[in-house]
């Protein structure tokens, strides 16, 4: 297909697309600023293209005039002088004079009269929202169908800030606990722009881990820790599989001298009986969760994970609020003991900070091999070989 010497209907219309777009209308309209006459103007045609190219460029120049009667914009032209065509009107511009005739011209005429109703009710309830409408123009219509409930929320929030209470608890007319589950994103930049700095948490961004609550003060169902005490000397009126909030695990005063943290949850299940310890279990990357422990600030540590690059870089994450944690069965003699049972993983960039030199260099022969060795494929009894030399260690 041969190429238009002379922008067609179709690009000029392309070209207005993207003006739509990039929410120009929108903002001009939410800042009052005026946007119309809308001049586009139109690529330059050389000397030798009209030259060479004469009678494409006067089909091309009909074209548009054509549309621009159809469409109601005007054209400006320019008088050229070309040595051998002589005296040329050519377009060099477009333009739109009113909104209404650019509007109907990209068939958006709906589109933007409810954005603009949309747009004056949310102002006209929070004027402070304007800095977020002009950024975020078409949220407005990808949420055209909730505002009013969106707004109610906004409201409460307002009335009571850091309510301490679950979502399920807030009574706002109109407004069920998944609706607010379901925009919570959304949520947090309309609360960022209308809240004081005194009724939210700056510090916590993001949703995970029940950042949404966190930051507007709310409750949550709170992150668990599941340990079972391995010696029954310790046991909790006969209890020795338990599982608290990390809040309460966190104040526990338990008087143990070990404490040993596994990723896997059957290995913690299955944990041998140990003196005055108890063993941690199932937290994966969540170990983050144990720092400020009481019961571990004082205890021998020991790290039981994958001997791969993730197992080593909770080792180091835990070792960052526990320096005196030691990895178990995490070292080069356990890696080759099983060396029928590796299995491969996919390089990582991962290279953490706080490992003693050799576990450094598992984890490097690790990275480089791209191999992995599972904790539960090492055999039962080199756990028990391994507690019972720590035990032989506690009593010399």
């Amino acid at each position: 297909m041969a190429i238009s010497p002379f922008i067609t209907p179709k690009e000029l219309k392309t070209r207005a697309e993207k003006i739509w777009q990039r929410g120009e209308l929108h903002k001009a309209w939410l800042l009052d600023q005026p946007l119309f006459p809308l001049t586009l103007t139109l690529p330059p045609l050389t000397a030798n293209v009209l030259l060479h190219q004469f009678s494409a460029v006067q089909t091309a120049v009909s074209a548009l005039r054509q549309d621009s009667v159809k469409h109601n914009y005007q054209l400006v032209d320019k008088v050229i002088n070309h040595q051998k065509l002589g005296e040329q009107k050519l377009p060099v511009a477009v333009v739109f004079t009113h909104e209404s005739n650019f509007l109907r011209y990209l068939n958006n005429s709906q589109s933007f009269a409810q954005f603009q109703q949309l747009s004056q009710n949310i102002l006209s309830h929070y004027s402070c929202l304007q800095s977020w409408l002009v950024r975020y123009p078409f949220k407005v219509m990808d949420f055209s169908e909730v505002w009013q409930p969106l707004l109610a929320v906004c409201a409460y929030f307002v009335q009571h800030p850091q309510p301490d209470f679950y979502i399920r608890q807030l009574d706002i007319t109109g407004v069920d606990t998944k609706f607010i589950e379901s925009h919570k994103g959304l949520l947090s930049e309309l609360l960022n722009s209308i809240l004081p700095e005194t009724a939210y948490n700056a510090d916590i961004t993001g949703l995970s881990n029940h950042g949404f609550e966190r930051r507007y003060g709310l409750r949550y169902d709170p992150p668990t820790c599941r340990f079972r005490i391995l010696d029954k000397c310790l046991a909790l009126h006969g209890l020795t599989d338990l599982t608290l909030t990390v809040p309460e695990f966190k104040a526990l005063n338990l008087a143990v001298k070990t404490v040993f943290i596994t990723e896997n949850k059957i290995n913690g299940l299955a944990f041998p009986d140990f003196p005055d310890a108890i063993v941690i279990f199932g937290l994966g990357y969540s170990v983050d969760l144990l720092a400020e422990s009481q019961c571990l600030q004082n205890a021998k540590l020991y790290y039981w994970g994958d001997l791969d690059t993730h197992g080593f870089a909770m080792l180091s994450r835990l070792r960052g609020y526990f320096p005196q944690l030691t990895s178990l069965l995490m070292d080069e003699s356990t890696l080759d003991a099983f060396q029928s049972l590796w299995g491969t993983e996919p390089s990582s960039a991962t290279n953490p900070a706080n490992l003693t030199a050799d576990e450094h260099s598992v984890f490097q022969r690790l990275k480089t091999q791209g191999i992995r060795l599972e904790q539960e494929r090492i055999g039962f009894s080199t756990l028990i070989d391994a507690l019972n030399m720590l035990r032989f260690s506690l009593l010399t």
